[in-house]
């Protein structure tokens, strides 16, 4: 974890300082995009292949086109693979194993969902180690406990990165996280146990949730459960990660995304907090990207 200046403590009555998450990844962007210099410069280029089996016009199909529109931005060529939104196993399957031996792709991905039927815990496994960029294959999600990864879960890695932001030393730090998905929760909990923080794993059916959020040093919310955060469940001064994002229609119908945190009121408690929008997501991006040339370097 690299050094940074340690904040000055919480003061009561202040509201949180906010961990930008627009911004840093925007730093993150650029660094990633100079590595993506450094190897074309050594005729090494840098290629993310993605497949997707849901419809061009559905929520997947336009997070795939504004993904293949960042990474031509920093230099990363792009290349979406559509299938039929009722393809079967066999045939994303098929897919995934052309790209894996394709030695002209550095990276592979395949966004969710897949049609119904299709396990995607059977599609993660075939997919090659080396080139997992979301970090989903089993044999990488296996290092992040062993604390041996190289090509993580890009949220976790996003949260780990807003939390280091703050200057909080993790070791022997109290950490909660909520949630325990297989791809945000757990590899989150075992990425701050690397750093000898005592973590404990809670999820939205944890009884007497608030007793365990009060205590922690370090809050990551990670249930998908809007506003289940409250201002009592945060001890002061802490530092929440707000992973959760949740579309909802208000009072007035309009459709929004908001967090599991109660923003505007844990604010007045915290000592550093994410938004939603503007948090981790922007971040999880520059991750994948990172990802994907960190993937590259690697052959």
């Amino acid at each position: 974890m690299r050094t940074v200046t340690t904040p000055k403590a919480h003061n009561s009555g202040s509201l949180a300082r906010i961990i930008d998450g627009r911004a840093l990844a925007g730093a993150l962007r650029q660094e990633t995009s100079e590595r993506v210099k450094q190897l074309a410069s050594c005729g090494q280029s840098v290629r993310l292949d993605a497949v997707l089996a849901c419809g061009p016009q559905s929520a997947a199909g336009v997070y795939a086109e504004n993904q293949g529109v960042a990474c031509r931005e920093i230099g990363i060529e792009y290349k979406l693979h559509t299938l039929p939104e009722n393809a079967g196993f066999d045939e994303i399957a098929g897919q995934v194993l052309l790209l894996n031996k394709d030695e002209d792709v550095s990276a592979v991905m395949v966004h969710m969902p897949l049609p119904a039927g299709v396990d995607p815990y059977k599609i993660y496994q075939l997919i090659d180690p080396e080139k997992d960029v979301e970090g989903v294959n089993p044999s990488n999600i296996g290092n992040v406990v062993y604390g041996r990864s190289t090509l993580a879960p890009c949220t976790a890695l996003a949260a780990l990165a807003m939390i280091e932001t703050t200057g909080v030393e993790l070791r022997g730090k109290k950490c909660v996280v909520v949630g325990a998905s297989n791809i945000v929760g757990k590899p989150i909990a075992a990425l701050l146990m690397k750093y000898e923080a005592t973590v404990v794993s809670c999820n939205k059916f944890t009884k007497d949730l608030a007793s365990e959020t009060r205590t922690a040093d370090v809050l990551v919310c990670a249930a998908g459960v809007p506003g289940l955060i409250t201002r009592d469940m945060v001890r002061a001064g802490a530092v929440v990660i707000d992973v959760g994002t949740t579309r909802v229609t208000d009072e007035a119908g309009e459709t929004k995304t908001v967090g599991d945190v109660d923003f505007d009121a844990v604010r007045r408690v915290a000592g550093w907090i994410s938004p939603v929008p503007g948090g981790v997501g922007p971040m999880t991006v520059a991750m994948l990207l990172r990802n994907v040339v960190d993937a590259a370097s690697g052959r």
